[in-house]
């Protein structure tokens, strides 16, 4: 790529072009939040046994939110009914997580519990260390980050990552206008003075989402309509960074309101 510029300016270059190279996203409505997180979650379990039949393991990232309860319930049946080595074949991760003590009810990894109930191995769900583990949020990134590159899942690994969408447009910790949505060079980013509390936050960065085989993004609502509205439309990190979250494949699993500011 020929010289943008300055780092900033060639962050958002990037990011938008991989953003306007990828798949054309896919949407879906349906009439409740409730039926477009079943949805999403029957097509994530045909696209994780698949994995695990072709290579052995499989990797989801979670996220939180309305969309991430929704995904969670709906998700928890279906890995029940999976065979015993696709169960314990999966890998559960989060797009973004809050630091913030473990077992407090702002982690979004208590989301998780669910699907471990369900079979999916404790030690096979990679959380963000808490405070009283880690000197500070760096140090926790940083581990999140190892963790992501031995695994193999910084350039193609995850299978499928859930994305739920904010009133602004923001996914996972990526906020409009925010540094860190610009984050580049690493599959994870530490987040401070976040607008949503609490400020500070891990979050997986764009060069990571948009190396997944399949996003999901679920949203319900009339209040994220504006939201899904710019999050369809061409992409610009700076206004609406989920216009930039789309991966090899791309499908928004969406309610009626949600999806009432859309055109054809």
């Amino acid at each position: 790529m020929t010289d943008t510029g300055t780092p900033r300016t060639q962050a958002i270059a990037e990011i938008q072009e991989a953003a306007s190279a990828a798949a054309t996203p896919e949407v879906i409505v349906l009439p409740t939040l409730s039926d477009a997180a079943r949805r999403a979650c029957q097509d994530t379990v045909r696209i994780l046994a698949a994995a695990v039949t072709e290579r052995g393991v499989a990797h989801l990232a979670l996220t939180g939110g309305s969309g991430g309860m929704a995904l969670s319930e709906a998700l928890a049946p279906l890995i029940t009914a999976q065979p015993e080595e696709v169960r314990r074949a999966i890998h559960l991760w989060f797009g973004d997580e809050r630091f913030v003590p473990a077992g407090d009810p702002e982690r979004n990894d208590l989301l998780a519990t669910p699907l471990i109930a369900a079979g999916i191995r404790e030690s096979q769900t990679h959380r963000l260390a808490a405070p009283n583990e880690v000197s500070d949020l760096d140090e926790a990134t940083a581990r999140m980050a190892h963790e992501l590159e031995s695994a193999g899942v910084t350039h193609g690994g995850f299978d499928v990552v859930h994305v739920g969408l904010g009133p602004d447009a923001h996914v996972c910790s990526l906020f409009p206008g925010h540094p860190a949505a610009l984050a580049a060079g690493a599959p994870a980013v530490a987040v401070r003075n976040s607008p949503k509390p609490p400020p500070e936050r891990y979050s997986l960065t764009f060069e990571a989402l948009q190396h997944a085989g399949r996003v999901m993004v679920v949203a319900g609502g009339a209040g994220k309509a504006e939201a899904v509205r710019l999050g369809l439309g061409t992409p610009d990190v700076l206004k609406a960074p989920a216009s930039c979250c789309r991966g090899e494949q791309t499908t928004w699993y969406l309610d009626e309101q949600a999806n009432a500011l859309t055109t054809d």
